[in-house]
């Protein structure tokens, strides 16, 4: 027992390290936040821009789409006008051709609204990507010193996580069932080191004392012994 417990308080390290280590690499180092910041913002305009030219063009073929409708019923009432046999049948068909030159103009005057924005933003992506590659350049190389540290910090978790596999793989099923379980529902502390204070034990963890019963089954080795207050799993270590 007194191994299994060595490997679950060394595997919880491990992952604490990955965790800690992970949380370093992907976050910006202070001084260049701003620098980041900006080429976020310049790349994001980009994207911003294809996606409304996207949803531009689909608006447009709609807008064209709809004209041509309209259109059709234009001519259609107009048809419809040179056949009537009295002034009211004139007046309703007449109604009816106002009704569709007004939605006629509205619609032409969306579609030339968005031929021109659709231009515009042609222009200002073509501008922002063709900048792209240098400033991307630009803003790689202030980053340059970042990107070796988390390159080290990539090769550091490359180890950290084999040795993690190592070690789940030579914990007993159950066993790690329990950790990850208390792992995740103790916010990353399964395994809570026993320290000792004067002459009394503690968790580490809650620092309430330990009952002498449970140290003494604790020191024994014999059994997987769990802290009475915070529910964490106890390990003592007997030269700390």
């Amino acid at each position: 027992m007194t191994a299994l417990l060595e490997q679950l308080h060394r595997l919880q390290d491990r992952i604490q390290f990955v965790r800690d280590r992970m949380r370093e690499r992907d976050t910006v180092p202070a001084d260049l936040v701003e620098v980041d910041r900006e080429f976020r913002e310049k790349v994001e305009a980009v994207e911003r821009l294809k996606t409304r030219l996207a949803e531009a063009d689909k608006e447009a073929r709609r807008a064209e789409a709809e004209l041509a409708d309209l259109k059709e019923k234009q001519k259609k009432y107009q048809t419809q006008l040179r056949n009537v046999q009295s002034s009211r049948e004139y007046s309703a068909v007449l109604n009816e051709i106002d009704g569709v030159d007004r939605l006629i103009r509205t619609t032409e005057e969306k579609f030339l609204g968005l031929e021109e924005e659709i231009e515009s933003a042609r222009t200002e992506l073509a501008t922002r990507e063709k900048s792209l590659p240098s400033e991307t350049a630009e803003h790689e190389e202030k980053l340059k010193d970042w990107r070796v540290a988390q390159r080290a910090i990539n090769d550091e978790l490359t180890q950290a996580q084999k040795e993690i596999d190592g070690l789940e793989a030579t914990i007993p099923p159950r066993d790690r069932a329990e950790f990850h379980r208390l792992l995740d529902k103790k916010r990353g502390l399964a395994v809570s080191r026993v320290i000792q204070i004067a002459s009394s034990y503690s968790c580490s963890a809650c620092h309430v004392k330990i009952r002498p019963a449970a140290l003494q089954l604790l020191k024994a080795g014999r059994e997987m012994v769990y802290c009475d207050t915070c529910k964490r799993i106890l390990y003592y270590e007997a030269n700390s």
